[in-house]
C-alpha cells in the first residue's frame, strides 16, 4: 500500500500542479518558464512530465513535486501533504502523538472549528438567527457553502466542549485563538459569541483563523464590542500576511493578470458571487508588504478597491508604496460615491465594471489629486505640488516607470527633470522613504567552478544511462567508477548499477523494468542527501532537455565514445601518477626491493602508453 505522499504523487501531474503558478510553455518532451524563485531574462526552469520532475538550470533548486509546493507556497512537508492531498483525492489520517507539531495540531483545531461553526449555521435551530442574516444581505447558499461561512452561538463554552471531545486541551484551544483564559484560574470562554463567522485561509486552503461579525440582534447588549472581531495573532494567523479570499481567486489573478484588492470579508464575498473571482480582501487594514509578496508569486498588477473616504484613501497610499516596492502595477478603482463595493455590485453592476475598466494607475491619481488642490501657475503652488507628489516618484522601483512620473511632474509644473532628479535623490534621504522596507525578492544563483571536459562527459554519461537504463548492463563491465570524473557523477554512476544489478538484472520477474520514481526512491531510502537527488532530476531533465530525440542505438554509440575518452583520460591521469612514482624510485638507492617496484611501474607504465595508443588509433 503506498504511503500519502507517493499516493499523491501517483494522482497529480506535476506539470498541471506546476502549472497552477508558472505559465509553463512545451519546449520539447518537456515544459520551460522563467523561474519563480529567482530573476531571469531567459527561460531555464524545467518541468518533466515523464520524470515527474523540475528543476532550474539558472539558480540550480529542483526537486520533485511536493519540493516545488513546499519551495513555492513556503510550507514544511506535512502542510505541503495537507495542500495538495484534498487535490488528489487522498484521506489524510489525523495525526496524533508528541511527532506532531503544534502548527499542525492548531490546524487541525481550526479547521474543526470551522466546521462547527458551519454545520450550526446550515443545520441547526440556534444558527436561525444567523441564517436571517445572511439572507437579509443576499449571500447566496452556495457562497454560505463554498466559504463554509458559520455562526459562533451566543454561548461561552459550546466550541470549547466540542473540541475537548474531539481530544484537544484547553490550552491548544486558546493558543488556536479560539478561547480566552480568564486569568483567574477559573475556566476559560469562547472568544467569538454571537457571530457570524468568516474562516480565513492560507493560500493552500487551511483554515488560520476567523474574522467574526457581531449579529445586530446583540450590538445594542455588547456595547464596546467590535462590530467586526479578527482571530489574535497566533503561531499560525498573523492578519498582516494573509488576504482573505486569496485560496479561491488566485487561479483566476493569474489568469487575468489583475488582482483586485478590497477591504472587507462582504465586499469580497459579493464580489466572488456576482462572478469576480480575482478579488481578495485585506480584511481592514492597508496592503502589507508580506500581502504584496504574496500577490506578486500571482500577477504584476493590483487595482485597490477601496471606499474613498479618509480611512481608503490612506489604505490606497500605503498599499500602493508595498505594491511599487515588489514593482506592481498599482491602479486606482474609484467607486460610484458613497458606496462600498459590496453595495455598487449589488445595487449597480454596470457601475461596478465601468470603475473597473476605467482603473487608472494610482500614480496618476495622486498626481490629478495634487494638480486639483493647488495651483500650478504660482511658485508656491509648484512647490507645493513638487513636495506632495515627488515621494511618491521615489518610491517607485522600476527606473522605467520612475522616469515616466518624473516627465509627468516636469510637464505639469514647469519645472526641468533634471532639477527634479536631484531633488528626488536628496528627498530619498529623508526619513519618511527610511521607513519603506522591501523584502528581498531575488535569489543569487549559484556560482559553480568552471568544470573539465571529462566532468562534463561524465555528466552526459549519466544522464545518458538515465535515459536508457537497458545500457547499463553492456557499459558498466567497461567503466570503473574511478574512470568517472566529478564527485556527483561519480556516485550517480556507482548507485546506477548498484540498484540495476539489484532491482532488475537479479529479479526473478522476467518483466522487471528500470524506473526512474523507483530508483529515486530507492536513492532516499539509501540516505542520500537531497543535493543528490537535486543532482539525478537535473541530469534526467539534462537529457531529456538536448536530446529528447536521440534513439537506443545513438545513445549506444555515444556511450561509447564517452567511454573511449573517459578511458583514456584516466590511462594519462594514471601514467603521470605512474610517472611521478618511478621518478621517486629511481632517485633513492639501489636495493632488491626498489628495483623489483621500479621494474614493474615501468612495465605498467609501458602497457599505459600501448593502451593510449591503441585508444587513440581507434579514434584516428
Amino acid at each position: 500500500m503506498l504511503n500519502p505522499s507517493d499516493e499523491i504523487k501517483s494522482r497529480l501531474d506535476i506539470v498541471e500542479v506546476i502549472r497552477q503558478y508558472v505559465p509553463l510553455k512545451p519546449a520539447g518532451v518537456n515544459f520551460l518558464a522563467r523561474c519563480p524563485f529567482h530573476n531571469e531574462k531567459t527561460a531555464s526552469f524545467t518541468v518533466s512530465p515523464v520524470k515527474q520532475v523540475w528543476h532550474c538550470f539558472g539558480c540550480g533548486r529542483g526537486g520533485d513535486l511536493f519540493s516545488f509546493v513546499m519551495e513555492i507556497e513556503k510550507l514544511t512537508f506535512v502542510e505541503a501533504l495537507r495542500l495538495l492531498a484534498p487535490r488528489a483525492g487522498v484521506v489524510l489520517k489525523q495525526e496524533t502523538g508528541p511527532a506532531i507539531s503544534l502548527r499542525n495540531r492548531l490546524l487541525d483545531i481550526l479547521n474543526s472549528a470551522a466546521s462547527f461553526y458551519h454545520k450550526i449555521l446550515v443545520n441547526d435551530h440556534s444558527g436561525q438567527i444567523a441564517q436571517n442574516y445572511v439572507t437579509e444581505r443576499n449571500i447566496s447558499q452556495d457562497i454560505i457553502n463554498d466559504w463554509q461561512l458559520g455562526y459562533a452561538p451566543d454561548s461561552w463554552d459550546d466550541l470549547i466542549l466540542f473540541l475537548k471531545q474531539k481530544g484537544f486541551t484547553g490550552k491548544e484551544i486558546i493558543l488556536a485563538g479560539l478561547a480566552i483564559d480568564r486569568n483567574e484560574g477559573g475556566r476559560s470562554y469562547n472568544r467569538f459569541r454571537g457571530r457570524l463567522m468568516f474562516p480565513i485561509r492560507e493560500v493552500n486552503g487551511n483554515v488560520i483563523g476567523f474574522t467574526g461579525r457581531l449579529l445586530p440582534e446583540f450590538e445594542k447588549r455588547d456595547l464596546g464590542q467590535g462590530k467586526y472581531v479578527n482571530s489574535p495573532q497566533t503561531l499560525v494567523y498573523d492578519k498582516g500576511k494573509v488576504l482573505f479570499g486569496l485560496d479561491k481567486a488566485k487561479l483566476a489573478i493569474r489568469e487575468e493578470n489583475l488582482a483586485i484588492v478590497v477591504e472587507g470579508q462582504m465586499d469580497c464575498l459579493t464580489a466572488h458571487q456576482f462572478g469576480f473571482k480575482n478579488v481578495v480582501a485585506s480584511s481592514g487594514t492597508a496592503l502589507t508588504i508580506e500581502q504584496a509578496a504574496i500577490l506578486k508569486r500571482y500577477t504584476n498588477r493590483v487595482a485597490f478597491a477601496f471606499d474613498m473616504d479618509a480611512a481608503g484613501r490612506l489604505a490606497l497610499e500605503r498599499g500602493s508604496e508595498q505594491a511599487f516596492a515588489f514593482e506592481l502595477e498599482a491602479l486606482a478603482v474609484s467607486l460610484p460615491s458613497g458606496k462600498d463595493p459590496d453595495e455598487c455590485i449589488r445595487l449597480d453592476i454596470n457601475g461596478w465594471k465601468n470603475s473597473l475598466s476605467s482603473a487608472e494607475p494610482v500614480m496618476q491619481y495622486f498626481l490629478k489629486e495634487v494638480l486639483a488642490a493647488h495651483d500650478e501657475n504660482s511658485a508656491s503652488g509648484r512647490r507645493a505640488i513638487v513636495q506632495k507628489f515627488l515621494p511618491r516618484i521615489a518610491r517607485i522601483v522600476n527606473i522605467v516607470e520612475k522616469n515616466f512620473w518624473l516627465k509627468k511632474l516636469s510637464q505639469a509644473v514647469d519645472v526641468g527633470e533634471q532639477f527634479l532628479y536631484e531633488a528626488m535623490n536628496t528627498a530619498k534621504k529623508s526619513k519618511v522613504l527610511d521607513k519603506i522596507s522591501v523584502i528581498e525578492k531575488t535569489q543569487t544563483p549559484i556560482k559553480t567552478a568552471p568544470r573539465s571536459r571529462d566532468e562534463i562527459l561524465s555528466e552526459q554519461l549519466v544522464a545518458l544511462l538515465i535515459a536508457f537504463p537497458d545500457l547499463i548492463p553492456v557499459i558498466s563491465p567497461y567503466v570503473a567508477s574511478e574512470q568517472v570524473v566529478g564527485q556527483s557523477n561519480q556516485l550517480l554512476y556507482r548507485q546506477l548499477v548498484v540498484y540495476y544489478n539489484k532491482s532488475v538484472a537479479h529479479v526473478q520477474d522476467k518483466n522487471s523494468v528500470f524506473e526512474y520514481g523507483d530508483f529515486r526512491t530507492w536513492l532516499n531510502g539509501q540516505g542520500f542527501t537531497a543535493g543528490d537527488i537535486q543532482e539525478l532530476d537535473r541530469l534526467a531533465i539534462l537529457i531529456e532537455k538536448n536530446f529528447s530525440d536521440i534513439t537506443a542505438e545513438e545513445a549506444n554509440s555515444a556511450i561509447k565514445g564517452i567511454q573511449t575518452e573517459l578511458r583514456r583520460s584516466y590511462l594519462n591521469r594514471r601514467m603521470k601518477a605512474v610517472a611521478k612514482l618511478i621518478g621517486e624510485l629511481e632517485s633513492q638507492n639501489s636495493s632488491t626491493e626498489r628495483d623489483e617496484r621500479l621494474d614493474v611501474l615501468l612495465r605498467e607504465f609501458n602497457d599505459l602508453a600501448e593502451e593510449v595508443r591503441q585508444l587513440s588509433s581507434v579514434v584516428e
